[in-house]
C-alpha cells in the first residue's frame, strides 16, 4: 500500500478526489494549500504527490521546487493538476520533474490510473 498526498485549495476538486480514491487501497491525504501541503509530504513522505499548480500562497510549481529541494522527499513521484496544457506550461511542468500531468476538468478513472501508474 502506498501513499499518495493531494494538495488542492478548490473543495469541489478535493471532494471529488476523495470520492474517487474511497476505494483506494492507498493511505491518502488531502492538504488545501502549498504551505500546508510541504508539510504534510515532510511528515507523511507520500510516494506521490498530486498538486493543483494554481494556488495563492505557495503555487504547485513553488511546491514542487520545495519538495525537490528536501533530500528526503525529492524522489517523490510529482503530478501537477492544472487547466494549463499548452505546450509551454507542459514543458514548465517537465522542468520542475513532473511525472505526469492531469488536465483539469479530468475523470476519476484517469486520477485512478494515474495513482496506479505511479503508486502501484
Amino acid at each position: 500500500m502506498g501513499k499518495v498526498v493531494f494538495v488542492e485549495d478548490d473543495p469541489q476538486i478535493r471532494k471529488l478526489v476523495r470520492a474517487a480514491m474511497r476505494s483506494s487501497p492507498h493511505e491518502v491525504h488531502f492538504a488545501n494549500n502549498g504551505p500546508e501541503g510541504l508539510e504534510l509530504v515532510l511528515r507523511v513522505r507520500p510516494d506521490a504527490v498530486f498538486t493543483d499548480v494554481s494556488m495563492p500562497e505557495m503555487d504547485g510549481l513553488e511546491l514542487a521546487d520545495a519538495i525537490r529541494a528536501r533530500a528526503e522527499v525529492a524522489s517523490t513521484h510529482i503530478v501537477f493538476i492544472t487547466a494549463s496544457v499548452q505546450k509551454d506550461q507542459v514543458e514548465r511542468y517537465t522542468a520542475r520533474g513532473a511525472a505526469a500531468y492531469l488536465a483539469k476538468p479530468f475523470s476519476t478513472a484517469e486520477l485512478r490510473d494515474q495513482v496506479h501508474r505511479l503508486v502501484g
